[in-house]
């Protein structure tokens, strides 16, 4: 991803933002939100489908590692949006701590800062695909599996502070979202990891050379 590009682009929105009106930059806010908790259930699921047989068969492992890695990246960009797009709002005229520490935010505070703490997980979550050689395997799991807290409260954030939370069709995206992981998580944890069978035959064998060594 090339950051000079990305920083432009984020100056060029944040002055178009601040000069160009209140429903525009309103609008961008809410939509972004709804787009980094996509890409955040898309990278997951890709990451999950990956760690199974199917993708295997189905799909080659470098690309989609590629599109688990970008997916994350381009929610940090989201996350970005949506914080500019707040910032540059009028109605409820957000301040740059009320959108960077929990709690401050005079309004709904509670549900602020949970999607401020989601932002801070989603950082450490999309950073760790390039650190993986420095925090080595065990801890860059331990670290990926923040993704799930993340998604919960990247949910809860979306609920509780968002203005369109009772339509139907947001509703159905937000349940739709969690049901998704949840389903992919079952059937990852049911289905046996990529290699799985023949390091089980590899051991059976061993078993049984060992045992007609004896």
């Amino acid at each position: 991803m090339n950051m000079k590009l990305v920083t432009l682009g984020l100056a060029a929105l944040t002055v178009v933002l601040f000069f160009d009106g209140e429903q525009l930059s309103w609008t961008v806010a809410k939509a972004s939100g709804f787009v980094a908790t996509l890409l955040l259930v898309g990278s997951m699921s890709v990451g999950i489908i990956s760690s199974t047989k199917l993708s295997k068969s189905k799909f080659h492992a470098g690309d989609m590692f590629e599109v688990h890695r970008i997916s994350g990246y381009l929610m940090l960009l989201a996350i970005a949006v949506h914080s500019i797009g707040l910032l540059a709002d009028d109605y409820i005229d957000f301040s740059l701590s009320s959108v960077l520490i929990p709690g401050v935010s005079h309004y709904r505070p509670v549900a602020v800062g949970v999607g401020i703490v989601a932002a801070y997980l989603s950082l450490i979550v999309a950073f760790s695909f390039d650190l993986k050689q420095w925090l080595g395997p065990k801890f860059w799991r331990v670290t990926h599996m923040l993704s799930y807290p993340l998604l919960a409260l990247a949910l809860v954030h979306g609920v509780l502070a968002g203005t369109d939370t009772g339509s139907l069709g947001v509703q159905v995206f937000y349940y739709g979202c969690g049901f998704l992981v949840l389903m992919l998580t079952i059937f990852r944890i049911l289905t046996p990891r990529p290699g799985a069978a023949r390091r089980n035959k590899v051991a059976g064998v061993l078993s049984e050379l060992s045992v007609g060594a004896e």
